[in-house]
Order: structure tokens, then sequence, then C-alpha cells
């Protein structure tokens, strides 16, 4: 946006202001490159790992991740986390999703 200010009174309008410029804040894109694979020989755990989005809405990114659509952990700044408990030979859908104050 940019934005100029004039001051109206009774004998007319004013001069504008300088022209300032304003970037709007907005939600952040989906993060990328997920990967998903055991961090040891535990069949109870997954390593999740995945790259920050290239826009953060100007604003701080937090992740948070699902498993099976359920939320199991929401983070801060972080791209990686071990899934723990998880129980073998189960297939699990793991989704990671970035927000920030604007969702």
């Amino acid at each position: 946006y940019y934005i100029w200010v004039a001051a109206v009174s009774s004998d007319g309008q004013g001069s504008y202001s300088a022209r300032v410029s304003h970037i709007t804040n907005t939600v952040p894109d989906a993060p990328t490159d997920l990967m998903i694979y055991p961090p040891s020989e535990s069949c109870d755990q997954l390593m999740v790992t995945w790259t920050a989005p290239s826009n953060t809405g100007g604003l701080p990114v937090k992740y948070t991740v699902y498993g099976n659509g359920v939320e199991i952990q929401s983070m801060i700044a972080t791209e990686s986390t071990i899934l723990s408990d998880l129980i073998a030979d189960t297939e699990y859908t793991v989704t990671v999703v970035a927000v920030n104050e604007l969702g």
C-alpha cells in the first residue's frame, strides 16, 4: 500500500505529505521438503524434517505437526521433530503446517 495524507479545513485542502509505503503481513506459505524416516532402530519413533517456507508472511512462524489428522506437536521456528510413542506396524499420515499470528 502507498499512503499520502493531506489536512482539510474550512480553508480547503493542504499539501499532501510524502508518500509512505506499507507492506501488509500475510499468512505463511506451506513448508516444503517434508522428510520422514526412523531416527534409529526404534519402532516407536519417526524423525520428521522440513524446510521453512520462503514466504513467512513477514511474521514469526510456528509449526504444527499432525499425525493422522490429530495435532501432535506445536513448535516455534524448529524445522524438525521426533514423533515418539508410535505403534509398530501402523500407518501414519504426517502433515506439517506453518502458521503465524494471522493464521
